[in-house]
């Protein structure tokens, strides 16, 4: 019979982080406080829903051990899709017997789960502009899933960056690279998922 701290380590294991250290730098919480947590040292009561939605488990299965340990995923969302856009030095007229069709609508990246952080720098530019939202999937990936995209990632020195994501020299290191700034190899301890952006207003 597994306890709640087992259950919270193995969903910590499930996506990735080594370490515990690693999850609660990630998270945004105190180090020790999450080390209690999975040694079993304090109960999981007040943290519990924060956990569950952070490591994609059911609540029930964290703190119950009831139930399957996967969220189940909310339905996917749909946006209309309302022609195309030029993007090229010269903007072609589109008509009726253009080749390309597009979609009626297109489904939104991910399953629902969206949030935003706001860009500060200019290391990326002209993709972003300071000031503008990048939309993301809150819940943390394998930097190996998102090896040649755009990805936000934490490094160990506790930066939250916007890069392109390549392999590094070694096992554990990885490559960042901007369109503005030469690239840097570093270490992480979390990686997610880019889905968009928002103009600033």
């Amino acid at each position: 019979m597994t306890t709640e701290s087992d259950r919270l380590r193995e969903a910590r294991l499930a996506v990735g982080y080594r370490t515990a250290s690693d999850a609660a730098r990630a998270m945004g919480v105190g180090v020790s406080t999450y080390i209690n947590h999975e040694n079993g040292n304090a109960g999981l009561a007040r943290s519990a829903k924060r956990y569950s939605r952070f490591f994609r488990v059911s609540l029930d299965w964290l703190l119950h051990g009831k139930g399957e340990m996967a969220h189940h995923k909310p339905s996917k969302y749909s946006i209309p899709i309302h022609g195309l856009v030029g993007a090229g030095a010269a903007v072609e007229m589109i008509g009726d017997t253009t080749e390309i069709t597009p979609p009626d609508t297109i489904e939104m990246p991910g399953d629902g789960e969206i949030a935003g952080l706001i860009v500060r720098g200019d290391s990326q530019w002209p993709r972003w502009q300071e000031g503008e939202t990048i939309l993301y999937d809150p819940r943390p990936v394998l930097p190996q899933s998102l090896i040649g995209r755009y990805a936000i990632v934490q490094s160990t020195d506790g930066r939250r960056l916007i890069k392109i994501l390549r392999r590094g020299k070694t096992e554990r290191t990885w490559r960042l690279d901007s369109h503005n700034a030469p690239p840097e190899e570093t270490e992480l301890i979390g990686a997610w998922r880019y889905l968009g952006t928002i103009a600033a207003s």
